[in-house]
């Protein structure tokens, strides 16, 4: 099967759908060999065999092109039904579920290979409260265990909202505000609580230090939870926090291979993950959706051998995702990285194409 290019109107909207809170600029040559000798093993796999798409199925997964509509529906699902798919949520195996199905169903061998790593900014817990369950992140510093207790919510941890309360043994519920998230978790310890939830005032997700070494766990909850998780805690109902606290986190990425075992020569991916609280529309169910959409273009008259897809995990928390992939795969991989700059009405994509043998071949286009 001949490689096929993609019309550029797909690779403006895949370039420009990446993730970074920093403006990325192409490597140079020198950047780009380093890298490369890091992604590439010494191990080669073996010659993919090609899969065969039959006349029949495909025709049901529609024409070997790409095709926005299809594009915008996987985003819709990812963002709109999934939401939020922090490393190590169920949210994130919701959607490696559905990213799975459809590359299985364009005929793809799948694989979802779960991997660990450390320095997570946004660990993963969990609140349970009176048979209700909401995400949580662990607050640095924190403990890490599974504690039960009744509720006691405290304000925002200063005096007034201490008074007249009995924390011995029980776990305390405070507002984000005025106090630092130390001063919540000391107030709170010195009272005699077993575990602390911060409740964010916005509706997104909230990440921070506690006070280093903490005793028990500190887990900070999303504002759009706040007042089901403050009107339990008023009403003393039991609460379960679950953390793991400093242990390395886990999560999970998406493979799709032309069959089973076969080389992955180009590997075409995006990061399906978001940071908490948020449904990641742009960033990154618009990459995830392409990356899918350009899978069941390109199967729809065969699969391509040595043409794999993925969708990365944890890069959120820190590109673990695609370093883990890499690792897996340990073979000489063609990278393809799009850069894309919009300038009024224009927009200027870059490629470079990182062969093989590290050599580079750069192109740019403009579209209008």
């Amino acid at each position: 099967m001949t490689l096929r290019f993609i019309p550029i109107a797909f690779l403006a909207a895949f370039a420009l759908a990446g993730c970074s809170d920093q403006t990325e600029q192409p490597p140079t040559t020198a950047e780009a060999s380093a890298a490369a000798t890091d992604a590439t093993g010494a191990n080669p796999s073996a010659q993919a065999t090609p899969g065969v798409t039959s006349s029949a199925a495909a025709r049901s997964i529609g024409p070997a092109s790409h095709e926005g509509d299809r594009a915008l529906a996987h985003i819709q699902k990812l963002a709109t039904e999934i939401g939020p798919r922090v490393a190590g949520t169920d949210g994130e195996r919701k959607a490696a579920d559905y990213i799975a199905a459809q590359f299985s169903s364009y005929g793809y061998s799948v694989e979802k290979p779960e991997f660990t790593y450390s320095g997570d900014r946004f660990r993963s817990a969990t609140l349970k409260v009176s048979g209700r369950t909401f995400d949580a992140i662990t607050m640095d510093g924190s403990a890490g265990g599974d504690v039960s207790a009744p509720a006691v919510f405290i304000g925002i941890a200063d005096s007034a909202g201490l008074s007249g309360k009995n924390l011995g043994g029980k776990i305390a519920v405070a507002d984000r505000g005025t106090l630092t998230f130390a001063d919540k978790y000391e107030a709170a310890r010195a009272a005699g609580a077993i575990g602390l939830v911060i409740i964010n005032t916005s509706d997104g997700q909230l990440n921070g230090r506690t006070q280093p070494g903490a005793k028990f766990p500190v887990l900070a909850v999303a504002g759009k939870d706040a007042a089901a998780v403050r009107a339990a805690a008023r009403a003393g109902d039991p609460f379960e926090l679950i953390s793991n606290g400093d242990a390395p986190s886990h999560a999970v990425n998406v493979l799709a291979r032309s069959a089973a075992g076969a080389a992955c020569d180009v590997l075409v991916g995006g990061h399906y993950d978001t940071v908490p609280g948020a449904p990641g529309a742009n960033d990154n169910a618009s990459g995830t959706a392409n990356v899918i959409e350009l899978a069941r273009a390109m199967a729809a008259d065969g699969l391509d051998a040595g043409v794999c897809f993925a969708a990365f995990s944890a890069e959120e928390s820190g590109l673990f995702g695609s370093e883990a992939m890499l690792k897996q795969l340990r073979a000489g991989l063609r990278v393809v990285t799009l850069y894309g700059k919009r300038t009024d009405d224009r927009v200027v994509i870059t490629a470079v194409l990182q062969d093989k043998d590290h050599s580079l071949r750069v192109s740019r286009t403009t579209v209008t």
